[in-house]
């Protein structure tokens, strides 16, 4: 089995010839959001990562994954001491797994929730941490107007953004390029301006709101910069239609922590 490492202190992969090496780096890793990320080809018992994560005074988080023919598995554990974090990847270079009943399945928290056309989208099919925060029946409509999806330029948009989350090497951090690509002049409205082709603008805004909610829908967060276009697009609409439902996504989507860059 061959291994390669990948630390915050070098974000190269490495590869690894003795656990010497990956006892080294775990023991220099001293800073909250320190990581070792141990990699390995073929699979360990389907096993293909473990990784290592500061989350506090030299206490680790860990996550192994899981890959099978159609699908994932991803298991997490917390407050993981240094001798025992060098302990379990210890066992893990030799070919063995850590107990993972003793680890919380966090598959769901993973997953990336991508809308399917025989199922819909419900509370079921949309990413956990979504309903946490979006309750009305009408977030997860895709015939109310007034909704992330509901209205034709929406749901288009979430398919183009989910389209684009679906290839190999997109990064979430990118969805902001889909949003400038629409062109937006302003986010405050001129009704003067405006009011000449306020149709095709409601158009655009519904669809940067589509995508800052799919963000959310299948991935669980928003990108700070997707959250504030968003949340301007949002302003825009409930100002020219006066809506309810604008209000309450405001409101709702104004809770919600956004994700920087590196974070």
């Amino acid at each position: 089995m061959k291994f390669s490492i990948i630390t915050s202190r070098n974000e190269k992969e490495i590869i690894v010839k003795s656990f010497d090496i990956i006892e080294y780096e775990i023991l220099k890793s001293k800073k909250n959001d320190d990581f070792i990320i141990l990699n390995n080809k073929p699979s360990n018992n389907d096993a293909i990562y473990l990784q290592g994560i500061i989350t506090d005074k030299n206490l680790f988080t860990l996550e192994i994954r899981l890959e099978f023919e159609n699908g994932f598995s991803q298991y997490g554990i917390e407050n993981v001491s240094q001798a025992d974090c060098l302990a379990i990847f210890k066992n893990y270079y030799e070919g063995h797994l850590p107990n993972l009943e003793q680890w919380e399945d966090i598959t769901r928290y993973i997953k990336q929730h991508f809308y399917d056309t025989e199922i819909g989208i419900n509370q079921e099919t949309v990413h956990p941490s979504f309903n946490d925060y979006f309750k009305n029946d009408f977030y997860f409509s895709i015939s109310d107007f007034y909704s992330p999806f509901g209205n034709d330029a929406g749901f288009d948009a979430m398919m183009e953004a989910e389209n684009f989350l679906r290839k190999d090497d997109s990064n979430n951090f990118y969805l902001i390029q889909l949003i400038d690509q629409i062109n937006i002049e302003s986010y405050n409205y001129d009704e003067k301006k405006d009011n000449k082709n306020l149709h095709f603008i409601i158009h655009d805004h519904n669809a940067i709101v589509a995508i800052g909610f799919t963000n959310l829908k299948v991935n669980g967060y928003i990108l700070e910069d997707v959250k504030e276009k968003t949340l301007s697009s949002l302003h825009f609409l409930n100002q020219v239609q006066k809506h309810e439902n604008y209000q309450i996504m405001i409101s709702d989507l104004s809770k919600v922590k956004a994700e920087t860059y590196g974070s």
